[in-house]
This record gives structure tokens, C-alpha cells and sequence, in this order.
């Protein structure tokens, strides 16, 4: 009543003449005796008077003009999704696997006396654009008709590069129910499953945290409330860790949240990576890969840098997803 007032404060206050013709027709209604009403009916009309009572006051709350917004419309399966990243990595031979979906979390650093320095200490950026279909597709998948999708198949076959459309992403984001355990059971439902030879060394728990990092990253719209579910469902995993980070170049304090597991040093198999997301509203912003273990860059005897476990390896800030009609267009 407080808001309606203050919308309307400068409507006159109606004087006792003017109420009470409508005073009295009320008390006249309140007299005239009734039929009872079922008990199915009565929650019914209750149901119906409440509704129409939240519509008529909605509207009235709406500052003059604006109207409820309309939902977003879903991209085609023919359009594409138009992905912007800024990285910045340490000046070190730099390796990283992955699919234009998302960002390469797959990441090793190469060391040779002979070409390939590597500078711990300093950071190289640089903007990443790409794009990818929304149902998938590609052309050299083979074919030239895009194949059958529903939210649990596989857009592609090829080991280890496994990723969800973002049709896939999307459909999982929208079904997600409202508890932890019940999104990291749809999760493990819908997901794709990694296929590198290393990911039976992978603890489920860090198999689930890529999963949940995938839906983050592949799907094209994340309502707050899903976000934050996703979020807490990667927050309650064996080994999970928060910590408040600075990205290098920024000045906003974010959150990195992280899973503990199984590190050996083996190429690609020493490092990992977070998920960076804003504290307030627990969006999704990007990555930042870490050092899994403490290693050195090429071996001991390579005379490599040595790296400290949880050194920061690089970021990967997500400046847009945007659909566009396709490849190669920018928003």
C-alpha cells in the first residue's frame, strides 16, 4: 500500500458524501444470504480472485508505459552462437586442447632451452572470437544435413572433445529442478562424458565440476536463479573451494570456485581449471587455469621453471555470447 501511495499521492483523498452510496451497497450484499459453496469451488473462486488481485496490482506497480517484458525468443537450430574472450596467459610455450563451444581448459606449458622461452612472471593477452552452431552441426561433420538432435545426444563422436550443443545446454538449463541433487542427477543424464584417456583418473567430483563448467559456458541464456543452482551444486562436490580473486587488467573482485582431485605430472594432466563468477549475482564470467600440482615446466632436468601448485596459468574473461545469423558475424 506504501508504493501504491506513493504512485498516487497526489490523487485527492474522496470525501464521506462520495463513499457512501458504495458503503451502503456493500453492507446490502453482505446481508443478501448465500448458497454454500463446495469446497472445490470455494478454493477455486479463492484461486481466481487471488490471481486477478496479482495482475490488477502488477500492473498498477509498473511505473506508466512499461510494459512486462517478453521472454526471449530461442535461437534457431541454423543460427549461430557468437562467443568473445579476452585471455591473458603467462609468456610460456603455451598448449591448450578444446571446441569453439567454449574456452580451452585443457591447457600444458613447453619449455626448450633452444626456442621456447618461458616467463612465469609475465603475461601475454589476446581476443578470442568463435562460432558455433547452434544445433551443433558443422560442415566437416560429412554431411551436409544437420543430424538429429535431442538433449541427451551427441553432437559429435570424437574422443575427448565431446562438448554439449548449445540447443543441449539450453534444454538442461530450462528442465534443471530446483534442488542440488536433482540438477546433478539431470546433469550426469544429459552430459556428455569425456573421453581422454586420463578421465578414469579423474575423480567424480571433477568429472561432475567439468560437466556443470560446461553447462555454464555452452548455454546461450542462464536465468539468475539457474545460475546460482548450478553454482551450489558445484559448491556442495567433494573437494569444491571458493576463493575471491582480481583477474589481471581488472578491477572487480570476483570468486574462483575449484575442485580438488587427481594430479600427476604428466603433460596435460598437471593443471585445471575454475570457474569465475560474480559474488553478488553469481553469473557466469569465465575461467582461470591453475596448476593442479607443483611441477616443472619440462621436467626437472630441462632446467624449466618450476611451478608452484595453484599458480595462476591464465584467464579467460567471457566479453559476449551473442546469437547471430552466421559465421563469422558479429553482433
Amino acid at each position: 500500500m506504501r508504493t501504491l501511495q506513493d504512485f498516487r499521492a497526489d490523487a485527492p483523498a474522496p470525501d464521506r458524501a462520495r463513499l457512501a452510496p458504495g458503503r451502503q451497497r456493500l453492507l446490502d450484499e453482505a446481508a443478501r444470504p448465500r448458497r454454500r459453496l463446495r469446497a472445490g469451488r470455494l478454493l477455486a473462486v479463492a484461486g481466481a480472485v487471488a490471481a486477478v488481485t496479482a495482475v490488477a496490482t502488477l500492473a498498477t506497480l509498473l511505473p506508466a508505459g512499461q510494459e512486462p517484458e517478453e521472454p526471449a525468443a530461442k535461437p534457431r537450430a541454423d543460427q549461430w552462437i557468437y562467443r568473445k574472450t579476452e585471455w591473458r596467459m603467462v609468456n610460456c610455450g603455451f598448449g591448450a586442447s578444446g571446441r569453439d563451444g567454449m574456452e580451452m581448459l585443457s591447457v600444458n606449458l613447453h619449455y626448450r632451452k633452444e626456442g621456447e622461452s618461458c616467463d612465469l612472471r609475465s603475461l601475454l593477452s589476446r581476443t578470442e572470437e568463435a562460432w558455433g552452431r547452434y544445433d551443433g552441426w558443422t560442415e566437416d561433420m560429412g554431411s551436409h544435413v544437420p543430424p538429429a538432435q535431442t538433449p541427451s545426444g551427441a553432437a559429435y563422436g570424437w574422443g575427448g572433445t565431446d562438448i554439449l550443443t548449445p540447443r543441449q545446454s539450453d534444454a538442461l538449463v530450462e528442465d534443471l529442478p530446483d534442488d542440488t541433487d536433482g540438477a546433478l542427477v539431470l546433469i550426469r543424464k544429459r552430459s556428455i562424458p569425456d573421453r581422454v584417456t586420463s578421465a578414469w583418473r579423474l575423480t567424480q567430483a571433477q568429472r561432475d565440476f567439468a560437466e556443470i563448467a560446461e553447462v555454464l559456458a555452452t548455454a546461450t541464456s542462464m536465468p539468475e536463479d539457474k545460475g546460482r543452482l548450478l553454482i551450489r551444486t558445484a559448491q556442495e562436490l567433494p573437494g569444491a573451494k571458493v576463493t575471491s580473486t582480481v583477474v589481471p587488467g581488472g578491477k572487480e573482485a570476483l570468486m574462483a570456485l575449484g575442485v580438488e582431485g587427481n594430479y600427476r605430472d604428466y603433460s596435460y594432466e598437471r593443471n585445471t581449471f575454475e570457474v569465475l563468477f560474480d559474488p553478488e549475482t553469481q553469473a557466469f564470467r569465465g575461467f582461470r587455469l591453475v596448476a593442479g600440482i607443483g611441477y616443472y615446466v619440462g621436467g626437472k632436468k630441462s632446467g624449466g621453471p618450476y611451478v608452484a601448485k595453484g599458480t595462476v596459468l591464465a584467464t579467460a574473461m567471457r566479453l559476449a555470447t551473442k546469437v547471430v545469423d552466421a559465421h563469422g558475424a558479429r553482433p
